[in-house]
């Protein structure tokens, strides 16, 4: 719990001080007073003012952060202080200040996508196991052993590549096209309709229901005990298995179920030693469990390595994919909070802090890069909220500057007013329902 907490504030601390400087410089740019820019918030525990008269602090509940500009001119200060409130500025700069957060969340994911695509990262080979009878992918035409190189003309070199080629078309039922390449070198193209999916998300393997998969790793030897059956029978360290009885080309976990399956019986395995194959017959011991029941040992160890490669781009190239992947999951995110509006999608897909709290952590647990990553994908998602023109949010002060500029004249008080109440309710709403949502989740 204490895990999941520290890396959720380190999370929600990167990427909300991110997005607050995005409108602290915009307000710099344009002249307005920042009065504080303050790192969490409630009580101030430190603070110092620099020569702008900027207020910076840390605060003690650290949840963010947040800006606090000028709003309105102090009264006997002097018409060029007057002039450094926001509410004097022009409606294009305050919509430009309002509007710099979300850029600046947007940015940060550019500038962590293309790092990870600079220093490269370590992904397993794109092979696709074979699917299962009556998948998208096996209406499709997929076999085991293909490997794909594209996704709607896509390039992708690793697994993770083309899993994030293929999460909008999985989650909004669209049809894809997969260039393939088969284990003797033959490309070919294959289109595959995806279903609609409809309800919650929450747990559902989309990639696995469309019957794609990574290709399970061949086992291969790594122990062998004295005096057990797989020694009696010749096995040896490093060996490679690659049929077991009538399982060609059989992956580790088939080859383990089959051996447990068949205790006291002969079985005839074809193994790969120093590229040279050979037949050996082995014949598994019985050892009961509690219940009687009979299981086959070997006593033998089996490891499996997914076959791997590094994927890494140049500089520029690295900056354009990390700009498309940016708002390729923007774009992405506003399309699932549309089919949630409409019905197509539960709410119950709504995640709160507890919930990024608890991916936080296990993000953390699996590596720094993926919790870099992590951070990638909160930020975007800070920067499409705030650009939902709800009023209280960047979004819906962009639009009342877009009303202004249109109008010549700003809202009257009383509608501005009766707008933010409006908003803040609305929010306040979405914040209990993501609460309860995240309850429900952890119950």
């Amino acid at each position: 719990m204490l895990f999941n907490l520290l890396f959720f504030i380190i999370t929600i601390s990167v990427v909300v001080v991110f997005h607050e400087l995005g409108h602290y410089f915009a307000a710099r740019y344009y002249n307005v007073r920042v009065e504080r820019f303050s790192l969490g918030f409630g009580k101030v525990l430190f603070k110092r003012t620099d020569k702008h008269g900027t207020e910076w602090a840390v605060s003690a509940l650290p949840l963010g952060g947040y800006v606090k500009p000028l709003a309105e001119p102090l009264a006997g200060s002097s018409p060029r202080e007057a002039a450094r409130a926001i509410s004097q500025k022009t409606p294009w700069q305050r919509f430009v200040i309002f509007g710099a957060g979300p850029f600046f969340s947007f940015l940060l994911a550019i500038i962590i996508y293309s790092g990870m695509k600079i220093t490269g990262t370590t992904e397993p080979v794109p092979y696709l196991a074979q699917p299962a009878p009556e998948t998208a992918a096996y209406m499709a035409g997929i076999k085991g052993g293909d490997r794909v190189l594209a996704v709607n003309g896509m390039d992708v070199q690793g697994w993770a590549e083309a899993r994030l080629a293929l999460l909008e078309p999985l989650a909004t039922g669209a049809d894809s096209t997969l260039l393939l390449q088969n284990p003797n070198g033959a490309t070919r193209e294959v289109s595959i309709h995806f279903p609609k999916v409809s309800g919650t998300l929450e747990g559902v393997d989309l990639m696995g229901q469309a019957g794609l998969a990574l290709m399970a790793p061949k086992p291969r030897v790594a122990n062998v005990l004295d005096d057990g059956a797989g020694q009696q029978a010749g096995l040896r360290h490093g060996d490679l298995v690659l049929n077991a009885g009538t399982h060609e080309d059989i992956s580790i976990t088939d080859l383990i179920s089959f051996i447990q399956a068949n205790p006291d019986k002969t079985l005839p395995l074809l193994i790969s030693r120093n590229n040279t194959e050979l037949s050996l017959n082995v014949t598994p011991r019985a050892e009961f469990n509690e219940n009687g029941q009979a299981t086959g040992k070997i006593g033998v160890a089996f490891s499996g390595q997914y076959p791997t490669l590094t994927v890494r781009y140049g500089i520029f190239e690295s900056i354009y994919l990390a700009t498309v992947q940016t708002f390729d999951t923007a774009w992405f995110s506003l399309k699932m909070l549309g089919k949630m509006v409409t019905g197509q999608l539960s709410w119950k897909n709504i995640s709160g802090p507890i919930a990024i709290a608890d991916y936080a952590g296990q993000s953390a647990q699996v590596g720094l890069d993926k919790f870099i990553e992590f951070i990638a994908l909160i930020t975007v998602s800070i920067g499409v909220l705030n650009l939902i023109p709800i009023p209280g949010l960047d979004g819906g002060q962009m639009v009342f500057c877009l009303i202004e500029m249109v109008r010549k004249k700003a809202l009257p008080e009383q509608v501005q007013e009766k707008s933010l109440m409006v908003g803040y309710s609305l929010l306040l709403f979405l914040m209990i329902f993501a609460f309860v949502n995240d309850i429900a989740r952890v119950l």
